[in-house]
């Protein structure tokens, strides 16, 4: 039986199956697109109301997104939600840096054409989406992880998908700000498909001096964004 979220909850009713994997799922999203801010004191005992289960698969799902570093468990009934941080921001996508940029020459070293053909896809799909904050990132993770995921071993995947679940958080909440004109929008895809054309073209060097650009701007805009945002660790006064 699926359960029913009080009018204005934060999150949205779950069916079982795995149920802490749903709650893990919901919280996750939740938090991403900014339905639980940043900062904001998450009860346990309420969450196990608007779930309609016991606080075991809520406490399980908190603890994953702890280890993710999205909340901080507090000793008793709560977890605080992390705060936006440009430090943290920074350490995201310096780690990225270190770790793509090596992928990507590897990973031309085999590149296949139907990696190829799963990054064009991918990248078809990206274009198409508008302002949908999930569907954006599963859409701009499956481009990368379409070019990488042959040299990925598993450490390099947990690692990155860390990574890739702390950004979320900052390219959800920023979405709109950073799209807000469709030529933006468009320059976003541009850029992925000339990373495309270049792994088409065999051309590693150019490409990994292109991803780390992109890694570069990709944070530089983020930082702007950042300091925009009403809560913010260092943002402008509003």
């Amino acid at each position: 039986m699926a359960s029913t979220a009080p009018p204005g909850a934060p999150v949205r009713p779950t069916t079982h199956l795995s149920m802490v994997d749903r709650v893990t799922d919901e919280l996750h999203r939740a938090i991403l697109t900014g339905a639980i801010r940043p900062g904001a004191v998450v009860s346990i005992v309420e969450l196990c109301e608007q779930f309609d289960v016991s606080h075991i698969p809520v406490r399980e799902a908190l603890r994953r997104l702890e280890s993710e570093g999205l909340v901080s468990l507090r000793p008793g009934r709560s977890a605080v939600v992390a705060s936006l941080s440009p430090d943290d921001l920074a350490h995201i996508y310096r780690l990225r840096r270190l770790i793509e940029v090596d992928l990507v020459m590897r990973a031309m070293a085999t590149m296949t054409p139907e990696r190829l053909e799963l990054a064009e896809a991918a990248l078809d799909e990206y274009a198409d989406i508008a302002h949908e904050p999930s569907a954006v990132s599963a859409a701009h993770h499956a481009f990368h992880a379409a070019l990488l995921d042959d040299v990925t071993g598993a450490i390099d995947r947990r690692v990155l998908e860390i990574l890739r679940h702390s950004a979320g958080r900052y390219l959800h909440l920023m979405t709109d700000d950073l799209d807000r004109a469709p030529e933006t929008a468009a320059a976003r895809v541009d850029e992925h498909r000339a990373l495309l054309d270049l792994a088409r073209a065999g051309k590693a060097e150019a490409l990994r001096d292109a991803w780390l650009e992109h890694l570069e701007s990709s944070e530089v805009a983020l930082q702007l964004a950042l300091q925009r945002q009403p809560g913010a660790e260092g943002s402008a006064p509003a």
